[in-house]
């Protein structure tokens, strides 16, 4: 009975030991986003580029001037991604482009249909509806939550905070 209560103890000790290391693994892994984050002029002028598109593409018609706008986010937009994911070769951080995990092509795919149906709307309610500013707000939200995504995801992992 000596051996078994000894097992049983070194069992839970292991069991207890293991969500310790786990619970310090995800600690770690929380903590090396944190540093991984883009600094915040770079978001903001990802997030203003793409705030530019949404804008531009609300307010085309016919190829008038709007159209420029939409170009000239498009180019800048790819610039500041560019030198974000430059800047973190620097650093020596492999950043992942492509999701790899099930549970991020899921949230890929969510955030996705979230940008598609901002930008579709935002010129469907000016152009049917005659709501003049649609273009705006949907500039204004697909910018804002590009800036939430990049500061509070920049990696694009999506990892558990402490739940207590």
């Amino acid at each position: 009975m000596g051996t078994e209560e000894m097992n049983n103890e070194k069992q839970t000790i292991s069991k207890e030991e293991a969500a310790a290391t786990l619970k310090s693994v995800d600690s770690t892994k929380r903590d090396a986003i944190k540093s991984f984050r883009i600094p915040l002029l770079l978001i903001t002028l990802i997030s203003l580029s793409y705030s530019l598109i949404v804008f531009s593409w609300g307010m085309t018609e016919h190829d008038n001037l709007w159209a420029l706008g939409m170009y000239i986010g498009s180019a800048s937009f790819v610039i500041f991604v560019a030198f974000s994911l430059y800047t973190f070769r620097l650093l020596g951080i492999k950043i992942n482009i492509l999701p790899r995990s099930n549970e991020r092509i899921k949230s890929e795919l969510v955030s996705l249909l979230i940008f598609a149906v901002i930008l579709i709307f935002g010129r469907q309610f000016r152009v049917y509806e005659g709501f003049e500013y649609a273009p705006h707000i949907a500039a204004l939200i697909s910018g804002g939550y590009m800036t939430y995504l990049l500061y509070k995801y920049p990696t694009g992992e999506y990892v558990v905070g402490n739940q207590k």
